[in-house]
């Protein structure tokens, strides 16, 4: 119960009432009028307008309550449900719709715009635009919604950070209460005590604590959530467990005749705040300074500085759970409570030795362990902080790749399966089995390090992807293809002596080794035993380029040399550092007339890259691609051959069928129609294209 809004609700709202109150308390409000009028609910329609009148009647006017306020109802599954109210004539009459979605300023203006027809008897318009919402399937963020010619919205995008001045909540919460008791609140809500806050005014009271649990995000607040009480239910203020409440001040004075214990108080209205504990000194000084400096620039006052502030102040405390997440074999990954508050500073050690006991930081990395073993994978403004930020002891872009590859890897492969031909189908199956391979062994850098030295490194993500060679014999018919069984070993050098690049990998996999003691380094695959498979080649003419490229996926050459895996993206602090450079090893692959292609494979990203001389590199200038992106943001084909001009003439006319673009060959002198090859020239074409372009080029290749 990570988050406590209700995911994919079935109606933009479920209700609309016209509730009118009587002179005394000890009279239930009325219900004069609703929407749907077949709403059979008797538990809500008896419980809602017991909300609508949160104040002492008898006492209060109208220009104390205000006129706009959300009351919060909490359903079976602890997902909340939100009550809009506007008051009219004088406070006796209120309007409410109740709704899963939190659009405050939506329906708000929503409710002016009833009121005014009621006000003018245009009973036809009102029930007219109820029913175009209430039948309206529901929006999109960003999307317009016209309900009549005078009434539309844009629905808004609740995923995203609170902006002043667009977020109401935040807006009248920023705006009434001071630093320092935004500090002192938030400190309190993050130790889970028993707070109350009170105003004279229900619309800046319920904002008030709408805009407050807002900067919890990520966390949720998990306790007794009443953002404004109604006087029937006076008694919950002496509950023993933690809450946040919110109570008129015509009913404080009720509320204080009470044994109340160990409360925080916040009177809005004065601006201050009241409380038996010390709890932000024990938050550690150089994030609350940090936070408190940054609420007091002129420019956070504007746009998602606040909430972006408090952001930050929360990557700062919890960013470096990654560190803490652990896995072993056959079990499902886990979060090591010992190993999150180890190796801190005193303050900090003693604040995260609290926090790892409380319901929202619990919830919080249930959340989070839930996505990760189901493997859908999350990203967010804070695991994006968390990455800006540097507040992961590890590599953050490595994370990144390693929650998305999880998330992207089965749909690309089902993709494949489902729409490529027979044989590549089973060209993929065993791409597939070296996928698993792959995510196991992202797995293995989470699993539990016994040596507690070692700890400091992210437990982010790696995938080990072989390298593979395409060969195709000159004048052969047949091409030969041995599928070998695998076992990883640690990468050296291929002279025998380890470089320094080996050296500073073997330097960090240390820190990352297993409870079987395998060293996470980089690897390359040794054929054991291999046994061959025969296939036809392709008729003259007919060069089915994609689907060699698969067919090889699963191969290993028992040719010249031996072919290392590329750096594992783990190894590298930024995408910069990703260079693919030739050795000059006796190993290295030498072009001939026979067709070589490295083929480098990530479910987001698929790259074939040249093993000629001419390093020509497929755009080194677009290095900074985010490994963390949702879909295949480039793929790029290449073919590298030499004295074959037939066969580099087919290469370059299927790249432009399949791309739609004109292959770029790593001579200038060449085009795609005329060209003639000197004896030994390497020469290599390839093509490039990205974002949806390269999904669907994918797609149409998979059906070649």
């Amino acid at each position: 119960m990570d988050c406590r809004t209700k995911e994919n609700p079935e109606r933009t709202f479920d209700l609309v009432l016209k509730v009118k109150c009587h002179a005394s308390e000890n009279e239930d409000p009325e219900v004069l009028w609703k929407f749907p009028e077949d709403f059979a609910d008797q538990e809500v329609l008896q419980t809602v307008p017991k909300f609508c009148f949160p104040f002492d009647v008898e006492r209060a006017s109208r220009n104390q309550v205000g006129q706009h306020f959300a009351f919060v109802l909490t359903d079976i599954e602890s997902k909340q449900r939100f009550g809009f109210c506007r008051l009219t004539a004088g406070g006796k009459i209120c309007l409410c719709i109740l709704s899963y979605l939190p659009w405050f300023e939506v329906y708000y203006k929503l409710l002016n715009t009833l009121a005014d027809y009621l006000t003018k008897e245009l009973e036809d318009d009102l029930n007219e635009t109820l029913r175009t919402l209430y039948n309206h399937p529901v929006p999109k963020a960003n999307t317009p919604v016209s309900l009549s010619v005078h009434s539309c919205f844009i629905a808004p995008d609740v995923t995203g950070l609170p902006t002043i001045p667009e977020n109401r909540n935040l807006t009248e919460y920023f705006v009434a209460v001071d630093v320092n008791n935004m500090l002192q609140l938030f400190a309190s809500m993050l130790h889970e005590r028993r707070i109350i806050v009170t105003s004279g005014k229900l619309s800046t009271l319920t904002a008030c604590l709408h805009g407050s649990v807002a900067l919890l995000y990520p966390m949720y607040w998990q306790h007794i959530y009443i953002p404004v009480l109604p006087p029937h239910l006076l008694d919950y203020c002496c509950a023993p467990m933690p809450y946040l409440i919110g109570i008129h001040s015509s009913l404080l004075e009720r509320v204080k005749n009470k044994s109340l214990e160990d409360v925080v108080m916040l009177n809005v209205d004065t601006n201050t705040l009241e409380s038996p504990f010390n709890d932000l000194s024990s938050l550690p000084s150089d994030v609350v300074s940090a936070l408190k400096n940054k609420l007091k620039k002129q420019s956070t006052a504007t746009g998602d500085g606040v909430a972006r502030a408090f952001l930050r102040a929360q990557a700062a405390l919890f960013g470096s759970y990654r560190d803490a997440l652990r896995y072993k074999p056959g079990e499902p990954i886990t979060f090591c409570e010992e190993s999150f508050v180890k190796h801190r500073s005193s303050l900090m050690k003693q604040f995260l030795e609290t926090a790892v006991n409380l319901q929202l930081f619990k919830q919080f990395i249930d959340g989070r362990l839930a996505k990760l073993n189901a493997g859908k994978g999350f990203s967010d403004a804070f695991e994006e902080e968390i990455t800006s930020g540097g507040f992961c002891g590890g590599n953050p872009k490595s994370y990144q790749q390693w929650v998305h590859t999880v998330k992207k890897g089965g749909a690309l492969f089902n993709t494949a399966m489902t729409k490529a031909s027979p044989a590549v189908r089973t060209a993929y199956k065993f791409a597939k089995n070296h996928a698993k391979q792959g995510i196991k062994e992202v797995k293995s850098k989470l699993r539990h390090k016994e040596n507690e030295d070692d700890y400091g490194t992210c437990s982010g993500s790696v995938q080990y992807t072989p390298i593979y060679t395409l060969h195709s014999e000159s004048g052969a018919n047949l091409a030969r293809r041995k599928l070998s069984q695998s076992r990883l070993r640690p990468l050296k050098s291929l002279d025998g002596a380890p470089d320094a690049d080996d050296e500073e990998d073997a330097e960090r996999s240390s820190k990352l080794s297993s409870e079987d003691g395998e060293e996470a380094s980089a690897y390359f695959y040794e054929s054991d035993d291999s046994f061959e498979t025969r296939a036809k080649a392709p008729s003259q003419g007919e060069m089915d380029l994609l689907g060699e490229i698969l067919d090889t996926l699963s191969t290993h050459s028992s040719d010249q040399g031996k072919l290392a895996v590329a750096k594992s993206l783990d190894f590298f602090r930024s995408m910069d550092e990703i260079d693919y450079k030739p050795t000059s090893s006796p190993y290295t692959c030498q072009m001939s007339s026979d067709t070589r292609l490295w083929i480098y494979w990530n479910p987001e990203m698929t790259r074939a890259v040249s093993t000629t001389q001419d390093d020509y590199a497929l755009d080194q200038g677009e290095k900074e691609n985010p490994m963390w992106e949702l879909h295949i943001c480039k793929l790029c084909l290449n073919i590298c051959v030499g004295e074959s001009g037939d066969r580099l003439t087919r290469a370059a006319e299927v790249l432009e069928q399949l791309t739609g673009q004109t292959p770029v060959f790593s001579k200038a002198r060449y085009t795609v129609r005329s060209f003639s090859i000197r004896r030994n020239e390497k020469i290599a074409v390839h093509c490039t294209v990205r974002g949806a372009k390269a999904e669907e080029v994918l797609e149409k290749g998979l059906q070649v």
